[in-house]
């Protein structure tokens, strides 16, 4: 376990550490610590140990050392995602499926789609049987046999004779003798799953091509959304522990500060997770242009103090980093006091995106912000959910805890007013090493929030000088989940990324009339707008009009007001335009093409937000 003596609390980080897996490190400031010093009176650190998500001898896709931390096997049981419903490769949640197919318009990786459309039900099918065979005490495995030798041949008229030759391996990594029966009885579905998400991770890995994840379609990702929204990049903080940066598929990776000897595959997994590139090689990041500056807050033993921290994000607010995403807290809290003094303390200038940490609780103290301080605009807190988009066993909740002002209570500074979910479990990462990994855990859902913050920062720079109302933008735009509106468990929903790069309602924004495309730039001035929402939706209900912006290579400038600011959309009203791009009051960007049939479910009176799925 690892803790921290801040302020007479112990405080462990949301992460797993480079280690020997019994050791406890502390740090030793004026008292002893023990293992079951805290505020919760009992073990503190769900993340180190036995039950350590990220480290030791094991594969981390298996055993003790599996992703969900405790008796929770990250395979097996409700939170399998290869197995019966929960199967991302299989039904409503295959990450290839739908709206944001990623591989649209390229050949080898629309290859790619179908085969695995094909070999996900394929192995769904083998896998269940194989269970049912298990359950009934068969000793004959020949189908599965025959099965698994089909599932190979298949693979290899894709992908060569590598496929075949990887898929052994990975069933020997596992401890599966396809030519022996006893030992398919034998194989737990822990082995069999571990074995088949492996073999697909590194086919991917082996033919130079970005790897899927299921997180992209359940968040509404897509590369096409980054490369629209993302052409300048941005900066973002990390408060995290060290990487060796060589290995990094980020564009940008600086330490900036802190203690640089102690280093893990946290902050390397969490910052591929921001801004890993599109390029061929390994995971992709939501916002692949950002450029990440590092702060780290511990020491050579992995251990730290609350002014560590403060003194991070203020050289990272410093280095203007307009979002800064921290993988740490005090055990038993979602959000514990020692954040007041901090965020109060610093300008509020930038995002803090914080993860909620893994210990199932849910957040029933109010927290006691310093007296004179507002409550903070700038803190968003991200929650785990699993491919079922249920809140992930081990994820913190907001509960009703509130933000007391002056020892007050308001509605609105309830902490779920504040809070969100994110895909967090079984999140392909980098691995510090130069290879790819799964991880689990709130800390790798949170920096899907602050990809998606980039993302924003860096299609509407201006958004950097606000972060309230970029926070607004994020937690507005999440798919409602669990209860209607907001909730202690889900706070405001699932990030939703093509929502957020999206207008918050076409009803309110000032249109001008279609300009034609001709690659130069168009001075628009908006305090004249010379369309309402009303004669847009009646021009693209007029019979035959789509059809002539399309052959005119028509499009649209927009704008929106968000609090004291705006956002500007450049909709292409003609196919002609998906890939091109224009400059408006002399700013190039890319045609935000996929805002184009959200415009048009408007015009018809549907919901223009599309969601793949939607719980309640």
């Amino acid at each position: 376990m690892r803790n921290w003596l801040l302020a007479g609390v112990a405080v462990s980080l949301l992460t797993a550490a480079n280690g020997a897996a019994a050791a406890d490190r502390t740090a030793d400031q004026g008292g002893a610590i023990t293992q079951d010093y805290g505020t919760d009176g009992g073990p503190v650190d769900p993340f180190y140990g036995t039950i350590d998500p990220f480290f030791g001898n094991g594969n981390p896709n298996y055993g003790l050392t599996g992703p969900l931390w405790g008796d929770i096997s990250s395979f097996w049981g409700t939170v399998n995602p290869f197995y019966g419903a929960l199967n991302p490769f299989y039904g409503n949640i295959d990450p290839f499926w739908g709206i944001v197919n990623p591989f649209n318009g390229d050949p080898l990786r629309s290859l790619l789609y179908a085969y695995w459309d094909v070999a996900g039900p394929q192995w769904g099918a083998m896998n269940l049987q194989w269970s049912l065979l298990q359950q009934s005490g068969s000793k004959n495995y020949l189908t599965i046999q025959l099965q698994l030798a089909a599932l190979f041949t298949d693979a290899d008229l894709v992908w060569g004779s590598r496929a075949s030759q990887l898929g052994n391996q990975m069933l020997a990594k596992y401890g599966i003798d396809p030519n022996s029966q006893a030992s398919l009885a034998a194989a737990t579905p822990e082995m069999r799953s571990a074995f088949y998400l492996n073999w697909y991770d590194q086919l991917m890995t082996s033919i130079g091509v970005d790897d899927v994840d299921w997180w992209m379609a359940a968040v509404q990702w897509s590369p096409e959304i980054a490369l629209t929204n993302g052409v300048a990049g941005t900066h973002v903080g990390l408060l995290d522990a060290s990487t060796t940066g060589a290995d990094s598929d980020v564009k940008s990776f600086r330490f900036v500060g802190g203690y640089a000897g102690y280093v893990d595959d946290h902050g390397a997994a969490v910052g591929s997770l921001i801004a890993a590139q599109e390029d061929g090689t390994g995971v992709m990041g939501v916002a692949p242009k950002s450029q990440i500056a590092l702060f780290d807050p511990f020491n050579a033993s992995g251990s730290g103090t609350w002014k560590d921290v403060a003194k991070g994000i203020a050289k990272l607010d410093t280095k203007q980093n307009p979002v800064i995403n921290a993988s740490l807290g005090i055990p038993g809290w979602t959000v514990s006091k020692e954040w007041g003094p901090i965020l109060a303390s610093l300008s509020d200038n930038f995002i803090l995106v914080k993860a909620a940490g893994n210990e199932a609780v849910e957040q029933t103290s109010d927290i006691a912000w310093p007296n004179g301080a507002n409550a903070p605009n700038n803190l968003i807190v991200v929650g785990s959910v699993g491919p079922m988009e249920q809140i992930s066993d081990f994820s913190n909740t907001p509960g009703e805890a509130c933000i007391l002002i002056n020892n007050a209570c308001q509605e609105q500074n309830k902490l779920k007013y504040r809070f969100l979910v994110a895909p967090g479990e079984l999140m392909l990462v980098e691995d510090n090493h130069g290879g790819i990994t799964r991880m689990t855990g709130t800390s790798f859902a949170a920096p899907l929030v602050t990809g998606a913050i980039s993302l924003l920062q860096s299609r509407w720079p201006q958004l950097r000088n606000y972060p309230a109302e970029t926070s607004q933008i994020i937690l507005q735009t999440a798919t409602d989940l669990g209860a209607p509106g907001v909730d202690p468990i889900y706070g405001c929903g699932m990030l939703n990324v093509q929502a957020a790069v999206s207008p918050l309602s076409f009803d309110n924004l000032t249109v001008f009339q279609p300009f034609i495309y001709n690659g130069k730039n168009i001075q628009v001035d908006r305090s004249n707008p010379n369309w309402t929402a009303a004669d847009l939706k009646s021009a693209i209900l007029t019979p035959g009009q789509l059809a002539t912006w399309d052959s005119e290579g028509a499009f649209l400038v927009a704008y929106e007001n968000v609090g004291n600011t705006y956002r500007d959309f450049i909709i292409p009203l003609s196919s002609q335009l998906v890939t091109s791009s224009q400059a408006v009051n002399g700013t190039r960007n890319r045609f935000q093409a996929y805002i184009y049939q959200e415009m048009l479910n408007w015009a018809v009176g549907l919901p223009h937000r599309v969601h793949r799925r939607h719980k309640k």
